[in-house]
């Protein structure tokens, strides 16, 4: 059963990450974000971003503004707006880091998948996928009923990652039903 395990693990890992990439080209994806370029020299490529908006070096940010922001949450208030920030170095934006965390975190996912598959070896496949489903729908709406709450993230995005994540969750599974860990009878 080990074996299964890691193999479950492994190809459902493959599958979350690919899907992952995948989704974020989709329409409540990256391009849900607004893009907005503001350096006194090109440091950095614009993330090949369509729709840039471009504002003159120091219009909106300053030297105080990295130092008070950078690596941390915060909320700005100004006269007409409530701003939750989330700050990194130029640094921290690097695909191969990307790709690296995205890996991980989908391995850990998968891992718990294969659990939960393993847990319900004697269930029906199609109870099997309905628990993956249910439990995709409760992280759902921990995670992004939550973010659409405190963090106003807009409701498109929340529900287009949330369709994606359970979509993913399925599919992995259900590979891993039909042709890794499998029903016992």
């Amino acid at each position: 059963m080990t074996k299964k395990i890691i193999l479950s693990t492994l190809v459902s890992t493959v599958i979350l990450f690919l899907w992952s990439g995948l989704t974020q080209m989709f329409p409540w994806g990256v391009p849900t974000a607004q893009s907005v370029f503001s350096q006194s020299e090109q440091q950095t490529e614009s993330f090949q971003t369509a729709d840039l908006i471009e504002v003159p070096a120091n219009s909106l940010t300053t030297d105080k503004f990295d130092e008070q922001f950078v690596n941390k949450i915060s909320t700005l208030t100004t006269d007409q707006t409530f701003s939750w920030i989330i700050s990194k170095p130029v640094g921290y934006y690097s695909a191969s880091d990307y790709f690296i965390k995205e890996i991980i975190t989908q391995l850990i996912v998968a891992l718990f998948l294969a659990a939960m598959l393993v847990l319900t070896i004697e269930l029906p496949n199609q109870k099997r996928l309905l628990l993956i489903t249910i439990s995709g729908l409760l992280a759902v709406t921990a995670i992004y009923g939550q973010l659409m709450n405190w963090w106003g993230v807009p409701a498109i995005y929340a529900m287009g990652a949330g369709i994606n994540l359970i979509i993913g969750w399925v599919l992995s599974a259900f590979v891993s039903t039909k042709f890794i860990i499998k029903r016992i009878k």
